[in-house]
């Protein structure tokens, strides 16, 4: 999910959580990708659509980048500010906004 989808999405989650989404970070540059934090085994039990990717522990490398609660932090920032310890993006909300965001119904 490039750039202006994510921001959407992320608008979207802000308005139905009165303003509390959970943690989101934001890449400055580049593609812009906005990462939604799921609670651990949460995102394998959906399935995302097109255009969303959930990422998994890699075979061979994995990191974690997340940036400083506030500051220049580029090229992440938190989408809507440092999350609460145990504070997570609920899965299936954000799998039900990525269904209206990304998916086409026909009619």
């Amino acid at each position: 999910m490039c750039g202006v989808r994510g921001e959407a999405v992320l608008h979207h989650l802000v308005t139905l959580t009165d303003g509390h989404p959970g943690p989101v970070v934001r890449e400055s540059n580049g593609c812009r990708w906005t990462y939604f934090l799921l609670a651990p085994g949460e995102g394998a039990e959906h399935d995302w659509p097109p255009g969303a990717r959930r990422f998994t522990r890699a075979a061979h490398d994995e990191y974690v980048g997340v940036p400083a609660p506030e500051g220049n932090t580029y090229p992440l920032s938190w989408g809507h500010g440092a999350p609460e310890v145990g504070e997570f993006v609920d899965a299936e909300l954000l799998h039900g906004v990525l269904r209206a965001q990304l998916c086409r119904t026909s009619e």
